[in-house]
């Protein structure tokens, strides 16, 4: 195996490691995922900083609305921006979360994870993370887009 289809197993365990922690609500694994310094962007647009911030949040969320949550990967793809810097595509879908108010949680949610890693001393971190619902889109009706034409 080459030094980058290692690097690319690599990312792959983490992802593997993210989903198994995030399914067993073991946020302690999760959380170490992150480099000490990394940024998250959850789905609704809040913004946390740094390992214990983004740690914080996570427990409070699996202590309520996530706490019966389970989260797959449905596809993964990754490239490399330098030898120590990876961006990663996460296309995953979640069953068992709850809703509160002003947020409809369907049966099913979907969703993509984009995640900027560095490669430290102990392996690969995220250093920086967005997430993002995938919501139904109103499709253009035939006549509608004869008429932009």
């Amino acid at each position: 195996m080459s030094d980058r289809e290692q690097e690319r197993a690599a990312i792959g365990q983490l992802v593997d490691s993210v989903m198994e922690s995030w399914n067993c609500h073991r946020m302690a694994d999760h959380n170490a995922a992150f480099a000490a310094d990394a940024d998250f962007i959850n789905v609704v647009g809040m913004h946390w900083r740094g390992r214990e911030e983004i740690a914080a949040r996570h427990v409070e969320l699996h202590a309520t609305i996530f706490r019966d949550s389970h989260m797959r990967l449905l596809e993964l793809s990754q490239r490399f921006l330098a030898p120590v810097v990876a961006l990663a595509h996460i296309h995953w879908a979640m069953t068992g979360a709850q809703g509160v108010p002003g947020w409809d949680v369907t049966t099913e949610r979907r969703g993509r994870l984009t995640w900027v890693l560095v490669k430290q001393q102990d392996g690969w971190r995220i250093a920086a993370a967005h997430n993002t619902d995938i919501l139904p889109v109103a499709m253009p009706r035939p006549a509608d887009a004869a008429r932009a034409a």
